[in-house]
């Protein structure tokens, strides 16, 4: 596993924390790294889900798309929700704003509904999220 902002080869385990989905109640543990060169920390996340939401990714997406094609919003999602999700779509294509984009977007990696300019790509590892541990068996004496 190699950093993704200073291509350090020594990633290192940093834990586990709580993370909250949509749909799945209570939190799930998920696991960690830090770069001990730059100190970046990465966290796993379903593959459903993308970096900083609660929501699966097919919700915003059908949420985005939803309001691009007829402009109202989805039944039994807040609507503010689908305006943070919009104002993100927004920000990551100014221009436009069809079904095209969106297409556009998601072939390029970018994570639609973020609002920020500077992460907006999904970044992935080449490895497996779960590492291969040695286990110590201790002897028995006697």
């Amino acid at each position: 596993m190699q950093c993704l902002r200073c291509k350090s080869l020594r990633i290192w385990g940093h834990g586990y924390v709580l993370r909250y989905f949509d749909g799945i109640e209570g939190a799930l543990w998920m696991k960690r790294w830090r770069c001990p060169e730059c100190h970046l920390v990465y966290t796993t996340r379903p593959d459903s889900h993308w970096r900083g939401f609660w929501a699966a990714r097919l919700i915003i997406l059908v949420s985005v798309m939803g309001k691009v094609l007829t402009g109202c919003w989805l039944k039994g999602i807040s609507r503010q929700r689908q305006q943070y999700w919009w104002r993100g779509y927004r920000r990551q294509a100014p221009l436009h704003t069809d079904w095209r984009t969106v297409k556009e977007l998601l072939a390029a990696g970018v994570i639609l509904a973020t609002h920020s300019l500077t992460h907006r790509v999904v970044t992935t590892f080449d490895t497996k999220a779960n590492r291969i541990f040695a286990v110590t068996v201790g002897c028995e004496y006697g």
